[in-house]
């Protein structure tokens, strides 16, 4: 009982000091782990606490294998709450990336990795090829809190989410598979053809069964066949059944069922959603915690030990710098990413949960059957793990400055408003690296947004509950483009005084295109009322861009777009990606050569003096 509570206590105090450094939490308690479990040992002769059951001692919270159940289980449930964060409309453009990168580059890293065992360390083939693909994985506990830490463009923090998810259980296949391939080798009555036979079996089971059991529990939701106050004990027992039935029926395939279980949801319309997503979040950093301190505990100073060496440090710079770089840039090489995208991928690729976990059952097993060099496997990814997770952490913001791929705090945008110009607006900040979400009470107009790959939200713009729809964390900006001028002032009233919104701004209203008289929050132009915005939308169809090449051009390009009914919308700067709207107030901006103006209107020259020439061509 005391060492459960401690546990407890622990890693909730591990959690806390994690968000008081701003560092990911798998930090604080990977060390807590090893200070109460190997490092108490090494100090005094005893653990404060032994995850494995000692017979001999009389003490120990697992008895047998249950330990290795107890974290298999974990980090199911922890992927099904990954898999709801899986929206396929996040991966416009991206899917083939995400592909490239969870197949050839996790094939390169398992290569290069395993290559480096062998010849580095002397690993015999065997083992050197089951630890490069055991840490083939990243990982959500990982990646998603360096991802609150540093805001980086949309289309890279998708990538290294989608990345982190999907690869999880594809790693931990690939593990069993070579731990299968093994027993194969070592043991006479197996053989290789048996192993690739389980390895696909776990494939389509764990694919099939995730689809049917999403899909049924969608559908009980959905009918309101579980009252709300079952909803989240009942979806935690479907997830633990479906993880369970999966095991029986293929060995190992219990994680990709609740990815794809997860997944599912994410992508239909669940009542309670956002409930279920809250729910499953707090477990997860519950397990998180208990999982970490568990596996780092049960390691022994013979085996950390083992890991203290030159050749030891060499395989996790191979890893680091050459495997995982290599892989990137390897599996995105026709992407649409630039090559600071690209270098930033390859940087922050910090192994998780699955990689420690596995391991850790894998070296018992493979210990226990006398298989040579079996011994280095667990604490060989836990260097890999928790080196990667301190590099990460502690140089991740630093880089992706200097590689140009982070963005301001605050920068994402929140639309009230659905219309045609909204969705032409909004489409274009997602272009230019923005979370944009569209807010709209009219469920056909959001379908028509999502249906563009957009994020929208049916709710009443006036609704009490849109904090619970909405992740508010990173919004920087609110705009209001209903055609309603009431609601545009109570929705700016309502937003623009909480904390952490850089702008809030509106569409002209009557009186100001009236009076020509504009207040600094009314957006675009003169006459850019609700009606002639959306008209120039569906007029022209997208939104189109001018390169300044200098910055007095911004003016008289302004001018003339407004002469010409067109509708200026924002300004990006080449340089930090900083987004700054138009207003109809013509107040100063802050312009450099080689920013690109957006507006709504015919398409002109991507050089602004080129496109004042045509302008004035043109109102002549």
């Amino acid at each position: 009982m005391y060492e459960i509570g401690g546990l407890i206590i622990i890693g909730v105090v591990a959690q806390w000091i994690a968000w008081r450094l701003r560092v990911p939490a798998i930090l604080p308690l990977i060390l807590a782990g090893i200070l109460i479990g190997p490092g108490w040992e090494w100090y005094s002769g005893h653990r404060l606490v032994n995850p494995r059951f000692d017979s001999e001692a009389g003490t120990g919270l697992f008895p047998g294998n249950l330990l290795y159940s107890f974290v298999s289980l974990s980090i199911g449930l922890i992927l099904f709450e990954g898999g709801l964060t899986l929206r396929l409309r996040e991966i416009r453009g991206l899917a083939d990336s995400i592909f490239r990168l969870t197949t050839y580059g996790a094939f390169t890293t398992t290569v290069v990795a395993g290559l480096a065992a062998h010849f580095v360390m002397g690993l015999n083939w065997q083992i050197a090829f089951l630890f490069s693909t055991l840490i083939v994985v990243t990982g959500p506990t990982v990646i998603a809190p360096i991802m609150r830490q540093i805001n980086v463009k949309r289309q890279v923090a998708t990538v290294l989410k989608w990345e982190s998810i999907v690869i999880d259980p594809v790693g931990a296949f690939l593990a069993v598979l070579f731990y299968n391939f093994i027993v194969a080798y070592y043991d006479p009555a197996a053989t290789v053809y048996e192993a690739l036979i389980k390895f696909v079996q776990s494939g389509l089971v764990g694919i099939g069964l995730g689809f049917v059991m999403g899909h049924v529990l969608y559908f009980l939701i959905s009918r309101l066949y579980i009252p709300k106050f079952l909803l989240n004990i009942f979806t935690l027992g479907a997830v633990v059944g479906a993880f369970l039935v999966s095991d029986a029926i293929a060995h190992e395939s219990g994680l990709l069922t609740t990815v794809v279980m997860g997944a599912y949801l994410a992508n239909r319309e669940v009542p309670y959603l956002h409930d279920i997503l809250d729910f499953k979040e707090s477990l997860t950093l519950l397990l998180i915690s208990l999982l970490f301190i568990l596996l780092s505990a049960n390691m022994t100073v013979d085996q950390i030990t083992l890991v203290l060496t030159q050749e030891s440090l060499v395989v996790f710079l191979i890893v680091v710098v050459v495997a995982r770089p290599l892989g990137v840039f390897w599996s995105l090489r026709s992407s649409e990413l630039t090559w600071q995208d690209k270098a930033f991928i390859s940087w922050v690729g910090p192994r998780g949960i699955v990689a420690a976990g596995v391991a850790s059952l894998f070296g018992i097993e493979l210990a226990k059957e006398g298989i040579a060099d079996a011994e280095y496997i667990t604490p060989l990814v836990f260097l890999i793990v928790l080196g990667t997770v301190l590099l990460n952490a502690t140089l991740a913001g630093l880089i992706a400055r200097k590689l140009k791929v982070s963005l301001p705090k605050g920068s994402g945008v929140l639309i009230f408003g659905a219309s045609e110009g909204a969705r032409q607006l909004a489409d274009s900040l997602q272009e230019s690296g923005r979370d944009v979400t569209l807010i709209t009470p009219n469920r056909a107009v959001a379908d028509v947004a999502e249906e563009k790959n957009l994020t929208a939200v049916t709710v009443p713009i006036d609704s009490e509950e849109l904090d619970s729809h909405v992740d508010m964390t990173d919004i920087g900006y609110i705009l209001a483009l209903t055609g309603s001028d009431e609601d545009n002032f109570y929705l700016l009233n309502t937003y623009r005084s909480r904390e952490g919104i850089r702008g809030a701004y509106r569409l002209v209203t009557r009186k100001e295109i009236q009076s020509q008289r504009f207040a600094p929050d009314a957006l675009f132009g003169h006459y850019a009322s609700y009606l002639l915005f959306n008209r120039a939308a569906r007029t022209h169809g997208e939104v189109n861009a001018v390169e300044l090449t200098d910055p007095q051009q911004i003016t008289p390009l302004l001018e003339r777009l407004r002469e010409a009914k067109a509708v200026p919308l924002y300004l990006r700067c080449a340089e930090y990606g900083e987004i700054t709207f138009i207003t109809a107030d013509e107040g100063p901006l802050s312009v450099t050569a080689g920013d690109s103006l957006y507006y709504i209107g015919e398409p002109l020259a991507e050089d602004a003096e080129e496109a004042l020439d045509a302008l004035e061509a043109s109102n002549a």
